[in-house]
């Protein structure tokens, strides 16, 4: 299931981590080695401070920290980078009172290892699922570039369903664009086929610079994608795929 969009998008705060999932053993939430977290200001910031209408917000930060995993059976670390900024929030002062503070938010970039963002099937071939994987190492840092890896995943996808990738035009081998490709499914994955096309149109911004695709773009690709890979490779389509299989060997009910 894919992670909260809401946990995804937002900026934390040292005081307020969200609850990112461990990515080793999928139970225990990421929190921050305190001792490890360091932020500095940027050149460019910095340089700045020196303007008449310098404020707190134009500052631009850089951070490193640790995080592990609280399941007791895991203990997973995981390296954290990414940006940091300064905005206005309400606290309050000695008094109880309530007064604008500034506050340190923090973006993640980089996780290593990264975020399992969606399940994927253990059954599902190397093939199509290293490539989903190096989308979740791209996801914050470049939804365009997650987005093209999905792509990526989806042709080695109806590689494995044996869709042909090649024909041949005046003797010559020729590739088969996506599009062609997934037109070519059989008709027991019309069930999937939209969903395969929406990642298409959603990998073809990736590819192109000229077209803004952002983080809810991508999490609408990967609940897609999580859909198909059940759907194809999850428990469930392997039991109804063996059960099929017995009855059509009987041709008829199973005793």
């Amino acid at each position: 299931m894919l992670m909260d969009r809401k946990t995804l998008k937002l900026p934390f705060t040292i005081g307020h981590v969200p609850d990112w999932m461990c990515p080793s053993c999928g139970k225990g939430v990421l929190r921050v080695k305190k001792e490890s977290f360091f932020t500095a200001e940027r050149a460019h910031s910095r340089h700045y401070r020196g303007h008449p209408e310098w404020e707190p917000t134009w500052i631009d930060n850089v951070y490193s920290c640790l995080l592990y995993c609280t399941n007791d059976k895991c203990k997973e670390v995981v390296a954290l980078s990414g940006s940091g900024s300064v905005d206005y929030s309400v606290g309050e002062d000695e008094h109880g009172e309530p007064e604008q503070i500034c506050e340190d938010y923090y973006r993640p970039k980089y996780f290593d290892p990264p975020l399992r963002l969606i399940a994927i099937p253990s059954s599902c071939p190397k093939s199509v699922s290293e490539p989903i994987g190096e989308s979740f190492s791209l996801f914050f840092a470049s939804p365009s570039a997650a987005a093209n890896n999905i792509r990526v995943g989806i042709e080695q996808l109806l590689t494995e369903l044996k869709i042909k990738r090649f024909n041949s035009v005046k003797g010559k081998r020729r590739f088969i664009n996506l599009h062609i490709r997934i037109t070519l499914l059989p008709s027991q994955y019309s069930g999937i086929k939209d969903l395969i096309f929406a990642i298409k149109w959603l990998g073809n911004s990736g590819s192109h610079s000229g077209e803004s695709i952002g983080m809810d773009d991508v999490m609408d690709a990967y609940e897609f994608l999580e859909h198909i890979l059940e759907e194809i490779y999850g428990k469930k389509a392997k039991k109804l795929k063996a059960l099929a299989k017995k009855v059509n060997k009987k041709k008829g009910p199973i005793k």
